[in-house]
């Protein structure tokens, strides 16, 4: 297929109407892509789902913390937001697939490479924080329906700081931000393309809070990590400060003093984050930092330093 035909074809197709089934397909078989798409399988495996299933069954015994403050209850609890939250692996997934049947497999293997390491990162940085402490909060036993069931029993809840859900919403925002910038497809379509991914970013990141999986405390940790850890990926600090103010802007759920309490709060987080870090020999240090704090205050018990 040509350039002008698979314009012609994908060119004004939706990313959410691209296969969610595809990169599965097709990444892991490839010469071109399976040692990226192995390598973040592995990683998965290994530093998200292994590391707190290992922690649920009592064979590791690292430190769990609450994380949650009084300002969480001014977010209601909104079930109905569940199947924004469970539609989070499908949405960095399927601007593979745009990528792969926009430019073609050949020319998109490249990319799809870079982006693929670029989630495997987030999830071995964030995995640096994990193995220090862990991190939960009080979820609303909802089982009513199905997709909550499967959550609780799946899911340990253990990870919460920094919000892997929030770092690669967020993250693949930024990184196709990025690469669009690069006139790899035409100015219009790319620019409906960002907002799309930046519209559905936005939406899971509110998800997390609406469905109680993670605290206020875990978006601008999420961020700072973005900012702080990922040298190539260059988000800065007014990009994250932006991506804050645009949640919960159209949600009536929350009243407006009260989302800008929180949104307040998600920038003292982020600065008092990315500021420390100016002065530490690592990223993860600042973080660190915080959770000694915050358990101590708490009357929790975190690990030294």
């Amino acid at each position: 297929m040509t350039e002008n035909q698979r314009e012609q074809k994908y060119g004004s197709k939706k990313i959410n109407e691209f296969s969610a089934a595809l990169p599965w397909l097709v990444l892991p078989f490839s010469p071109k892509t399976s040692r990226h798409a192995t390598a973040l399988i592995k990683t998965v495996l290994k530093d998200f789902f292994l590391l707190q299933h290992l922690q649920k069954f009592h064979l590791t015994h690292y430190p769990v913390i609450s994380v949650e403050t009084g300002l969480d209850e001014k977010i209601p609890f909104r079930p109905e937001y569940v199947e924004t939250y469970m539609g989070f692996i499908n949405f960095f997934i399927r601007p593979i697939s745009m990528m792969i049947k926009r430019l073609g497999f050949r020319n998109a293997a490249a990319c799809c490479n870079d982006f693929v390491d670029f989630i495997r990162t987030l999830y071995k940085n964030a995995s640096k924080i994990y193995r220090f402490c862990l991190t939960t909060t009080a979820r609303p036993k909802y089982l009513k329906d199905r997709r909550f069931r499967m959550i609780h029993a799946m899911d340990p809840h253990l990870l919460c700081v920094p919000s892997l859900h929030v770092s690669i919403a967020c993250g693949t925002y930024i990184w196709f931000k990025r690469f669009l910038a690069g006139g790899i497809l035409p100015e219009k379509e790319a620019a409906e393309r960002l907002m799309e991914i930046k519209k559905e970013a936005v939406a899971i990141t509110e998800s997390v809070l609406f469905v109680k999986q993670h605290s206020v405390n875990c978006i601008p940790t999420a961020l700072y990590m973005l900012s702080a850890s990922m040298d190539f990926l260059n988000m800065t600090t007014e990009e994250a400060v932006e991506f804050m103010d645009c949640l919960f802007r159209d949600k009536q759920e929350i009243p407006a003093e009260d989302r800008r309490e929180i949104i307040d709060y998600f920038n003292f987080m982020y600065e008092r984050t990315f500021l420390e870090n100016i002065y530490s020999d690592s990223w993860e240090i600042c973080i660190k930092h915080w959770l000694t704090d915050f358990a101590a205050a708490t009357g929790q018990t975190a690990p030294e330093i």
